[in-house]
């Protein structure tokens, strides 16, 4: 999937996003360089785990209003913790998403819209908690472009990333399943049949031993890593699994927890692609394919069908909650967990067959809505749960706070740091938050995302589709009223608002 001559139309004022690493660091490069020795080890600063999945939807933690969903370590951190219910990624897609969580930048400013494009980690804010002490490893999947880039911050990496396809180059699950004598689980339609292949509906279950799997290969690594740890300096410690993305490929005891559960139905229907934006139709018509690991004909769909992907996808978060369970462990062994805050988020969603769709690329709630929660009892009063709009990255400058590392000026985020401390006023909730993407095979068109807490407007750049939901009377998104007379102002309003985010984005410098 490529980024590049996608967004020709996207407005820039021209300032360049290039960015040197020593402009990065400069401001107070000297200062934190003259202060690390002093900083190293020092009980006041925390360490840092920030777990990513990929491509979850907000809606599948248990404490937050989920009854369906098994998920006891991530309950644990949402009882504890503080959960932003109202959270939203920049880019529905893997290398946007993650590129504006780590840079702080919306895809306008990265110069990332697409899973494409170049994002090889040399601008991202984790460098400020290296330069001033921190010790950073990444395990797992950080989707990079170039995957293996070494142009990032982290000391040491564990580099795996999709569970499906042929990887550019060997990352450590390739060898170790290859140690196992393990081929790559790709071409699935080859091995099973075409046939069995399009029955399946795009719910597989995993045919190793559970440990080869992906995600379990992932959880244990930081375990390991946690229990050898024996550096003076606080650690950032990154974690980025690869599920519940596709191939949907449960162990099978995980998806038949779910198999006996009633979880929700999807949203909508393929008859509502009618009443829809072109590229929706588009999208619906992609996933027909029969020689790609994620093809799932949706025309096949049945509400039967349907439960059992969902019921797949379901089990591959219960396996991914459980090894979180066994990270929390290790820290406590090693006496770490009262000094450690834990972040944990997603990428982006999955629409599941809400709106007849899959996976992500789309505007909906189901693919830029995303679980975020912050623990750290130790500073955050926990136990609560808020409703402020939150763009993912906001809570970025929060971490670097707590961490005594400089916060990079002229970034997008707007920091948490005084809500989660729950000191003094919290600061002003936003009154939008907004995603991009770049047309892809994918993507039909690049579109702008504007929500606030009423409204969702989206922008498509390549054609005259428009979408405005009222989510107050709409909140399952189901009527498309950007045409509506009675909705013209407002759509008038959103567009100036999408206008003024859009050139704003040349305020970054670097």
């Amino acid at each position: 999937m490529h980024g590049t001559g996608m967004h020709e139309k996207v407005e820039r004022s021209g300032c360049t996003t290039a960015i040197k690493r020593r402009t990065f660091l400069k401001s107070g490069a000297g200062a934190i360089l003259g202060r690390r020795r002093s900083l190293l080890g020092s009980p006041a600063r925390p360490n840092i785990i920030v777990i990513m999945t990929d491509e979850q939807r907000w809606d599948t933690i248990g404490a937050d209003g989920c009854p369906w969903m098994v998920t006891p370590h991530v309950d644990r951190l949402a009882r504890e913790g503080v959960v932003f219910s109202n959270a939203y990624c920049a880019s529905p897609v893997c290398v946007g998403s993650r590129a504006a969580f780590h840079y702080g930048l919306y895809p306008p400013g990265t110069g990332i819209y697409s899973n494409g494009d170049p994002s090889d980690g040399s601008r991202e804010c984790m460098w400020s908690l290296r330069q001033s002490g921190y010790y950073c490893a990444a395990i797992g999947k950080n989707h990079y472009v170039p995957f293996e880039s070494r142009a990032c911050a982290w000391h040491e990496r564990v580099i795996v990333e999709n569970k499906n396809g042929v990887a550019t180059f060997k990352d450590a699950w390739d060898k170790f399943l290859q140690s196992r004598g393990i081929p790559r689980p790709v071409k699935r339609y080859e091995r099973i049949g075409r046939q069995a292949f399009r029955e399946r509906f795009g719910a597989h279950t995993w045919e190793w031993e559970p440990e080869t799997h992906a995600d379990f290969f992932v959880g244990n690594r930081p375990v390991e890593w946690i229990k050898k740890y024996d550096r003076r300096e606080p650690f950032l410690l990154w974690v980025g699994f690869p599920g519940p993305h596709t191939p949907i490929d449960p162990v099978k005891r995980y998806a038949d927890l779910y198999l006996s559960r009633e979880v929700p139905k999807a949203v909508g229907s393929r008859e509502e692609l009618d009443r829809k934006p072109w590229e929706q139709r588009k999208q619906f018509e992609y996933w027909h394919i029969d020689d790609n690991d994620d093809g799932i004909w949706l025309s096949d769909a049945t509400a039967e069908k349907i439960a059992r992907l969902r019921a797949h996808y379901y089990g591959n978060i219960t396996m991914i909650d459980e090894k979180i369970g066994e990270i929390l462990d290790a820290l406590k062994q090693r006496g770490f967990l009262d000094n450690t805050i834990v972040v944990f988020t997603s990428d982006h969603g999955n629409m599941l067959l809400d709106h007849a769709l899959f996976v992500k690329w789309s505007a909906y709630e189901a693919s830029i809505r995303v679980p975020l929660l912050v623990w750290y009892p130790k500073a955050f009063p926990g136990g609560r749960r808020t409703a402020r709009l939150t763009q993912a990255f906001d809570i970025v400058p929060a971490l670097l706070t707590e961490a005594n590392a400089p916060i990079p000026e002229a970034r997008h985020w707007q920091s948490c740091a005084r809500f989660l401390r729950a000191q003094g006023a919290p600061e002003p909730e936003r009154k939008y938050v907004f995603a991009m993407v770049g047309k892809s095979r994918q993507c039909p068109s690049t579109f702008a995302v504007v929500r606030s807490r009423r409204f969702k407007y989206v922008y498509y750049y390549n054609s005259e589709s428009r979408e405005l939901y009222d989510l107050r009377s709409d909140p399952n998104e189901l009527v498309n009223v950007a045409f509506h007379r009675e909705y013209l102002t407002t759509c008038a309003e959103y567009e100036e608002a999408r206008r003024r985010w859009v050139t704003s984005q040349g305020a970054w410098q670097g």
